[in-house]
């Protein structure tokens, strides 16, 4: 396979870099998606299968987890996301609805956890979804990002109550120690801390980005009531449906 993860990167973290290049007619680039030059920022490719270790020096087979980027899908609303599924042997622990700011900026929509049949999602005081913000286009270290939203929790009955809440992303310089995985031994990447208040809904608390690979690093309970999380390490990243990448679904399971 190409090495998508397996070499060391060297990347420009702090420098803004160029604006975010569009079509010929002045629009963002949809041709892969949702935002061509966003996803390759966060590492949101479609059919893109990111494999996690519950070691961080040693990779684990099966996985301990599939991280899977699907194709766009439409909330209601009319609202277009990226469904990204978090599996433990075929089965979907999680699904990330992500989505992307005019400035190109990773928003997460909504947050699904199929096998407790309750979900989150972001929304407006006129419950419209406009989700919560991650990470800046140009991200880098000492950002934060708060978001006042209301979340809509759907529970296993199906019945819905909103809640205010407050949603706060800060990023730090990932330590040499953050930055090695199974993968690779990357150059530049972020330590990304979450906090979700009055009351956390299964917020991540931690991961760690490295700039056009995705998160190296996952710390999340995969659970609505939160709990104590496993920390999860990149192993290897696969385009399934490739030559290199194969047909081997992501986790033991249908793609």
């Amino acid at each position: 396979m190409r090495a998508l993860a397996l070499t060391p990167l060297a990347l420009a973290l702090v420098a803004c870099g160029p604006p975010r290049p569009t079509t010929d007619g002045g629009s963002i680039d949809t041709s892969c998606g949702l935002d061509c030059v966003a996803q390759k920022t966060f590492g949101l490719v479609v059919n893109r299968c990111f494999e996690y270790s519950a070691s961080e020096t040693t990779p684990n087979d099966p996985p301990a987890l599939g991280v899977f980027v699907k194709p766009v899908f439409t909330l209601e609303g009319g609202v277009q996301v990226l469904p990204v599924d978090y599996r433990t042997g075929g089965q979907t622990r999680m699904t990330d609805n992500f989505a992307f700011g005019a400035d190109g900026s990773l928003k997460l929509m909504r947050r699904e956890f199929p096998q407790q049949g309750q979900s989150i999602t972001f929304r407006n005081d006129a419950m419209a979804i406009t989700g919560v913000t991650w990470l800046l286009a140009d991200v880098g270290p000492g950002q934060s990002q708060t978001t006042s939203s209301q979340a809509f929790i759907v529970n296993q009955s199906g019945a819905g109550m909103s809640e205010p809440t407050t949603y706060r992303v800060s990023t730090t310089t990932a330590t040499p120690n953050q930055l090695r995985t199974p993968a690779a031994t990357y150059t530049d990447g972020l330590n990304v801390l979450t906090t979700q208040s009055p009351t956390d809904r299964g917020a991540d608390p931690r991961r760690v980005f490295v700039r056009e690979v995705g998160f190296i690093t996952i710390v999340s309970p995969f659970n609505i009531a939160g709990g104590n999380p496993p920390t999860l390490y990149l192993q290897r990243i696969r385009d399934v449906g490739t030559p290199d990448g194969g047909t081997e679904p992501c986790s033991t399971g249908v793609p």
